[in-house]
């Protein structure tokens, strides 16, 4: 779901839940299938009908959704909120969301509230403007006050669920203000000017993030030389910012798969007398989601592998491979498919950088020389994550879930084992001998890695709740 849809879907949810109650039965009486289409507040409703069927069935709320969008879009207290959205498929979504929620025949397949405004840094001007602008589509088709009530009254308990908490927001500094607000007033383009003024109220109150991707389109649009005086108020704190020149990849590029990295590869005629085979669990428990094992010979006599170029492509919202692992000085491009903008950066110490917002097939390549793990985020979709593990070791391998990993050709003698998944800080290390012929094994990560969305650009949590 877009940041657009995020902010509106909010708007019928019933006592403050995730999603609409299971309990909100589907209207089959007085479907819109079995009646003319009415218009909001044209009918009188029967006794004990649903608000659903009060409010006129999906015609009406189509034609209070389509007012609402463009309400919002209009209203420049939030309307930058919605440049990097699908609108069409913003409005089934909310037709949808308001359809199910009221008791119709629909089916909601939007996110829940948590995960969907994790990292969007609402503040509660922003929640009036919607909250304004709901009322206002509601008043121009005449919806009675009664049934208003319902729809507007339902936001009050959504409100501390989705708006982040001013204690956790930090504004930038007065000084960095002045600088940026100086630079801002050079600006000939009407809309860089109008932009700019909103990354710097964005900026003044602690929505970094917000700020960072109005800011990243005022460069888009006059070319970041011709603002790089204003910059520092919105990237300090956050990775260095790549501006090596774009390049291209072709669009119809296969996508990645979900897993990349095997030492084996790099000798696919070699065989050695020793195999070792396994799986990897977290805390005792089966792996969920992806993770890798490195060995290391103990007696230290080992060369490096060659340095890769590799790819992690952003596809329909998501990082692929989810974990990529390579050799250290290998290079990995970031090419974006979608049609809309995203964002990769890492904070981790073992390679910081933000290659910056493009789309379009638009990519920049990163060069990654230091041994560790690199987590992945966007910036702009909080949900989104992956992994490069730059390893050392010289017999690698990564591995998904409950499946088997193995290492077909391994010279007998001890090892140093490092293992690692996606729920661990750091890799579990441990001793195994390996003996001529076929080894078994389970290897066991820790656990103890944060759930949930990673740290933003400037490290500060992506979470909403209080």
């Amino acid at each position: 779901m877009t940041k657009f849809a995020v902010l509106v879907s909010i708007l019928i949810a019933c006592g403050g839940k995730s999603k609409p109650s299971n309990t909100m039965a589907t209207t089959k009486a007085n479907s819109p299938a079995q009646r003319e289409p009415a218009k909001p507040g044209d009918q009188k409703p029967p006794a004990q009908a649903s608000l659903y069927d009060r409010l006129g069935g999906k015609p009406a709320i189509v034609a209070v959704t389509g007012e609402l969008i463009t309400r919002l879009a209009n209203d420049p207290r939030i309307k930058h909120r919605f440049f990097n959205t699908d609108i069409p498929k913003l409005k089934t979504l909310l037709v949808d969301f308001v359809c199910m929620a009221t008791g119709g025949p629909c089916k909601y397949g939007g996110q829940d509230m948590e995960t969907s405004h994790a990292g969007m840094e609402l503040v509660d001007e922003e929640f009036t403007a919607l909250v304004e602008d709901l009322v206002g589509a509601l008043d121009k088709f005449k919806v009675p006050a009664k049934e208003k009530g319902e729809l507007v009254g339902a936001l009050g308990p959504l409100q501390p669920v989705i708006v982040t908490p001013k204690g956790r927001l930090k504004p930038v500094s007065e000084a960095l203000l002045a600088n940026a607000t100086a630079a801002a007033a050079k600006l000939t383009d009407k809309e860089a000017l109008e932009i700019m003024q909103a990354a710097l109220l964005a900026a003044k109150r602690g929505q970094r993030n917000y700020a960072d991707q109005l800011f990243s389109r005022v460069e888009i649009l006059v070319g970041a030389k011709t603002i790089a005086a204003a910059a520092p108020a919105f990237r300090e704190g956050a990775p260095p910012r790549l501006e090596t020149p774009l390049k291209k990849m072709a669009k119809d590029t296969p996508p990645q798969p979900k897993l990349v990295g095997n030492s084996e590869d790099d000798e696919p005629t070699v065989k050695r007398p020793g195999s070792l085979k396994g799986t990897v669990t977290v805390d005792g428990k089966p792996l969920a989601g992806v993770g890798m094992v490195m060995l290391y010979p103990a007696n230290g006599g080992f060369g490096r592998r060659t340095p890769k170029v590799r790819v992690v492509e952003q596809r329909d919202k998501q990082f692929s491979p989810r974990l990529l692992a390579v050799p250290p000085g290998s290079t990995v491009a970031f090419p974006n498919f979608d049609g809309i903008y995203h964002n990769v950066f890492s904070i981790s110490a073992t390679k910081k950088f933000d290659v910056g917002l493009y789309k379009d097939g638009d990519l920049r390549e990163v060069k990654f020389d230091k041994p560790g793990m690199v987590r992945l985020g966007c910036n702009i979709h909080a949900r989104m994550a992956s992994y490069i593990f730059v390893v050392d070791a010289p017999a690698y391998v990564v591995v998904e879930d409950t499946k088997e990993f193995n290492f077909r050709s391994l010279a007998p003698g001890k090892y140093k084992v490092r293992t690692w998944s996606e729920h661990s800080l750091v890799p579990t290390e441990t001793e195994i001998v390996v003996k001529a012929g076929v080894n078994t094994v389970t290897f066991d990560a820790k656990g103890d890695a944060e759930r949930g969305p990673g740290e933003d650009k400037f490290g500060m949590t992506r979470q909403v709740t209080r």
